[in-house]
């Protein structure tokens, strides 16, 4: 119901570019769309969950705000919510943006459902269900040809940070992916719809040094995860799960063993995003 009301909200206002755009920072951006949408899911969650916590990308979330790095509190509920990932695609009607909500027990995501409104597409999850990851209702999984870079459609966003360190690191890494015989090469822009596109095999492997904070991936860890693949983070090394951590973070997400290709290849990522220090 939450995500069909996202639906007939966003969908109704995506053919107009001209809609009150906001810049968030340098070149991050918020529409009306993502605070309207945000504010009609959060009214719902909290009318179904009253006690439970809601952390929400944009202003409209009562929500505790962590700072860089900081671990999500460790016992409870709490709905992890993107009403518009992939806010410049939807400004220019590019169609990678998904709504993305997700749930958190005891500092562990359970259940994750992304949808995109431009194609209808509607993926779900949830830990232990038995039935796996679903899109649209039929049961999908993660790529199980690609075992290494060679056979492998990598989807790679770098998203907001325009400091010249980053820039030089992330076009170094993708570098050493092509150097090294990559299949393919993607960047859609969306984490949210590129772990869903992971767990239903549309693409092999999601690799992100700085996505923008944890509601774009709660959802989509549990997609992955329940479609049969894995969801580390590269600042940590190979076969580290990804935690749910306040500020900018780092994911590589796919079947395990292209994903352990990906990351060798590419190396541990060296910029921080540290307050004070880098831009966040």
């Amino acid at each position: 119901k939450i995500i069909r009301s996202y639906n007939s909200t966003a969908v109704a206002g995506r053919s107009n570019n001209s809609a009150t755009v906001c810049i968030k920072s340098g070149v991050d951006l918020v529409t009306e769309a993502d605070t309207h949408v945000e504010k009609v899911i959060t009214e719902m969650i909290k009318k179904a969950f009253p006690e439970d916590v809601i952390v929400g990308e944009e202003d409209q979330a009562e929500c505790p705000k962590g700072g860089q790095g900081e671990a999500f509190p460790a016992k409870g509920s709490i709905w992890c919510v993107d009403p518009i990932d992939g806010t410049t695609n939807f400004v220019h009607n590019y169609p990678f943006v998904a709504v993305s909500i997700g749930y958190i027990h005891d500092s562990i995501p359970r259940v994750g459902v992304v949808y995109n409104p431009f194609t209808d597409s509607l993926y779900e999850a949830a830990e232990g269900s038995g039935v796996g990851t679903l899109l649209n209702g039929e049961p999908v999984r993660v790529d199980s040809v690609a075992t290494s870079i060679k056979d492998c459609l990598l989807v790679n966003n770098i998203g907001h940070c325009r400091d010249l360190d980053f820039a030089d690191e992330s076009t170094a890494r993708v570098n050493k992916w092509l150097r090294a015989g990559l299949r393919g090469y993607r960047a859609s822009g969306s984490a949210a719809q590129n772990l869903a596109h992971v767990a239903s095999g549309q693409v092999s492997c999601y690799y992100e040094h700085g996505y923008g904070g944890p509601w774009d991936v709660c959802a989509g860890m549990v997609l992955v995860k329940e479609a049969g693949g894995v969801v580390w983070d590269p600042s940590q090394g190979v076969g580290v799960d990804l935690q749910m951590l306040f500020g900018k973070g780092s994911v590589c997400a796919g079947g395990r063993k292209v994903v352990e290709d990906v990351l060798e290849v590419a190396g541990e990522p060296t910029f921080t995003f540290l307050r004070g220090r880098r831009f966040v």
